[in-house]
Order: C-alpha cells, then sequence, then structure tokens
C-alpha cells in the first residue's frame, strides 16, 4: 500500500510505502500483510488477498484492497485486555498507569514504555467540552473517547466510568458499554448525582445499601456480557 504525502509545497510530494507511514503510528501491522492467528479462538476475521501494487508517483495517494477471504483461526485463547492487566496487578510491586484523554495521549503513554494506562473523566472533559469535571459529560460521550483510545493502543486500558451515569440500572448499562468500547477494567464512584470532581471537597455519596446495589449490577453486566472486565 502506497501513501502521497504531500509538503506544504502542493507542487512538492513523495510517495512513501505502506511501512513508512504506518511507522509514524508504531502500528503493529507496520512489518508485514500477515495477520497473527495464535491468539484466536474459534474466532473469524478478514485478511486481504489481493497483491496491492505500487503506483506511479504522480497519481493515487493510495490504494485499498478490493477482496478479502475469511479465516479462521483455533490455535489458543486470546488474552484480553482484562487478562493483561490482571497479571499486570498480580505481579509483584507498585505499578504506575499516567492518564490520558484521548488515542494520541495513549500512544505516548505506551510508547513511553507503562504497562497501562486509564482515561482521566477531567481530562477528557476539558479536552473534549472545555469544561469541568462537574457531570457535563455523558455516557455516550465517554464511551466514544474511551473506544478511540483503547483502539490506539495495545496495553490494557481502565475505563473512568464516574458514578455510572445513574442510578444501578444505568451502571448495568455503562459498564456493558465498556466492555464493548474494549476496556481492559472500570473505575466507578458512589457519589450523588451530579457528581462533583474527586479532587474537590464538600463531596456527597450515596448510601451503602445503594453503592451495593451498583456493584451487583455491574458484576450481573459482566457475567451477562460474558467479559472478565
Amino acid at each position: 500500500m502506497n501513501f502521497n504525502l504531500q509538503s506544504m509545497n502542493p507542487s512538492s510530494s513523495f510517495v512513501a510505502t505502506r511501512d513508512q507511514a504506518l511507522s509514524v503510528f508504531n502500528h503493529p501491522f507496520s512489518q508485514s500483510h500477515s495477520f497473527l492467528v495464535s491468539n484466536f479462538k474459534n474466532a473469524s476475521f478478514l485478511s486481504p488477498i489481493n497483491t496491492l501494487t505500487r503506483r506511479p508517483k504522480t497519481h493515487t495517494s493510495f490504494t485499498t484492497p478490493k477482496r478479502f477471504q475469511p479465516i479462521t483461526g483455533c490455535l489458543g485463547e486470546r488474552n484480553t485486555p482484562a487478562k493483561a492487566l490482571r497479571q499486570i496487578l498480580e505481579s509483584p510491586g507498585a505499578h504506575q498507569g499516567p492518564a490520558c484523554f484521548d488515542g494520541l495521549s495513549a500512544k505516548l503513554v505506551e510508547r513511553a514504555g507503562f504497562q497501562y494506562c486509564f482515561t482521566s473523566g477531567f481530562s477528557i472533559s476539558a479536552a473534549r467540552l472545555g469544561l469541568p469535571d462537574t457531570g457535563f459529560i455523558s455516557y455516550g460521550e465517554m464511551v466514544d473517547q474511551g473506544q478511540q483510545i483503547t483502539q490506539a493502543v495495545s496495553i490494557p486500558v481502565i475505563g473512568d466510568g464516574d458514578n455510572g451515569y445513574g442510578n444501578a440500572m444505568n451502571v448495568k448499562r455503562t459498564v456493558k458499554g465498556y466492555i464493548r468500547a474494549g476496556f481492559a477494567g472500570i473505575i466507578l464512584e458512589d457519589q450523588v448525582s451530579p457528581k462533583a470532581c474527586g479532587h474537590t471537597q464538600g463531596r456527597k455519596v450515596v448510601s451503602r445499601e445503594e453503592a451495593v446495589m451498583r456493584i451487583k449490577a455491574a458484576v450481573d453486566a459482566r457475567k451477562e456480557s460474558g467479559s472478565d472486565i
């Protein structure tokens, strides 16, 4: 696959190979067109079967595969993000996991050598809305941002689930959404709604009974999803 990358001068351009273009983002497939199947069990995925050819320097910006062939791998259990996170937490020592708020900041955390990271609700609210972490940002916005983050890195990511965005039923929906978004873990608070940033004073929490119901709802969501978040 070739990419036609233009500089600030529209008259000058050069053609970069697929590997050169993807190396900018440290893409896991930048060195090969092959797909690793050893971590899949009874899982189907797509692999291009046509050969991509180099285009002349002065023409098409990049090419895409036209046909795909389904391949099934049955060579072992998949190492889920949650399993990877559990392995880190079960190993000796204290483990640092810096906060991130978008795909690029997560990549910087990974590039710096950290084994995991977590999403900061404060940072996402500030970066996405320009507003403080006082209940303005919604469940949908957090899930959308989280999916972009988990897809950008290969290290496990813990999601900031705030207070679950409501009662126990909302917590259940939140956990299922965070599982689908690819999170390895989720942080749930016992604050009332609307919540306040965890760094501020005067925060109020729900009753012990309500807090227990939230945890039960989260566990039910995990079981129903067949997840190990």
